[in-house]
């Protein structure tokens, strides 16, 4: 049963996931929507975890990308500094166990009317598939985004960035015990292969001392999908919200770690 198909998209769910894979995704997102949500708000968070819990069902693959995307760089490398690594903390690695990394190398720095040109990219593994006892589950899935970025100051506290990336998701995972049924959905197996190209664009504004607020939007030029981000840049950690419209749970809350010499 083929769920998401558009250009390179490909996203496919054979009568095959694991009953306990879906469940923990049920769990987890409704843990996050506790987290997102003020205490004193009357939502139904079993309800609203079924609900995510059936669109993940019908388009695994498209939730999936969303959390690889989330592992993306976005703050572009500081003026100065030659490279900066970093990883995602949340939600990607908790509580979805998207293990990743990411990059940027700054190749020219800004000088005169030349604008600042840098590379980046990025590796996402699903760690759950590697640590689950093959009896119950075989297989994996992985994804990376590389791509080319230019920031230019508009401002002494401003900087205008554009940039094109290429981003990947593909693995495929074989649930060998009893299929789940949800709503009427019965899933096997999980196959993931999204590739999509995106044009960036965003700003860079200096709040306080090493302090920085980010904001990106991008555009899949395949599928026309759409994501915008925002990113409170501290010295070592930074966070901020990732929104993906067509997503199961819209907006993001992330979190990340990164280190720049």
């Amino acid at each position: 049963m083929t769920w998401h198909k558009n250009s390179q998209h490909t996203c496919r769910a054979d009568s095959s996931t694991a009953g306990y894979g879906v469940n923990n995704v049920a769990i987890a997102a409704t843990l996050f929507l506790f987290l997102l949500t003020p205490a004193e708000a009357k939502l139904d968070f079993a309800s609203k975890g079924k609900s995510i819990a059936l669109e993940v069902a019908t388009n695994p693959g498209g939730f999936l990308y969303d959390l690889h995307q989330l592992s993306e760089s976005v703050v572009p490398t500081r003026i100065g500094r030659r490279f900066t690594i970093g990883a995602q903390i949340m939600p990607g690695l908790l509580p979805f166990t998207f293990g990743n990394i990411n990059g940027r190398y700054n190749l020219a720095s800004e000088h005169g009317e030349w604008p600042q040109i840098e590379l980046f990219g990025g590796y996402s593994r699903v760690m759950a598939l590697d640590h689950v006892n093959s009896d119950h589950v075989e297989g994996s899935i992985q994804g990376h985004h590389y791509g080319i970025s230019t920031a230019w100051s508009a401002h002494s506290k401003a900087r205008v960035m554009v940039g094109f990336e290429r981003s990947t998701l593909t693995g495929k995972a074989t649930f060998k015990k009893k299929p789940l049924k949800l709503y009427g959905t019965t899933l096997n197996s999980l196959k993931v292969n999204i590739e999509e190209d995106f044009v960036l664009v965003g700003a860079e504004l200096l709040r306080t001392n090493r302090k920085y607020l980010v904001t990106q939007m991008g555009l899949g030029l395949e599928s026309s999908k759409i994501l915008a981000r925002i990113v409170f840049v501290g010295n070592a950690f930074d966070w901020g919200l990732a929104v993906y419209p067509e997503g199961p749970l819209v907006v993001y809350p992330t979190f990340s770690f990164r280190f720049g010499r």
